[in-house]
């Protein structure tokens, strides 16, 4: 009995897609309409990742400017004259020359 009322019933799922495939157009915008969700969701996905990417690159920016004003800052510090001087008469045992050690050289 049970089995005979199934055969009477008509399947749902089976009426409509016989209903949405009956018309041509409609089938058609059907697969237009799913075709723009992928790729929608594919080109959402896309962009997601070029903005993660986006974000680390500006934050390696960000640490390579950071580094680039650290080593302007030695840069100056090492060129300072009085640590040039210093640097001469403490580890190297460098010395002005008095007028006695000057020796003037002509030439012809």
């Amino acid at each position: 009995m049970n089995q005979k009322a199934q055969l009477r019933q008509p399947n749902l799922f089976y009426e409509i897609l016989k209903g949405l495939f009956s018309n041509k157009f409609i089938a058609f915008l059907l697969v237009l309409i799913f075709t723009s969700s992928l790729a929608l969701v594919q080109i959402t996905h896309f962009t997601r990742q070029q903005l993660i990417q986006q974000d680390k690159l500006l934050q390696q920016r960000d640490e390579l400017d950071l580094e680039w004003r650290y080593l302007l800052v030695e840069e100056e510090f090492y060129s300072q004259h009085a640590r040039i001087e210093e640097v001469a008469t403490t580890q190297l045992q460098m010395k002005r020359p008095t007028s006695k050690d000057e020796q003037v050289v002509v030439l012809p």
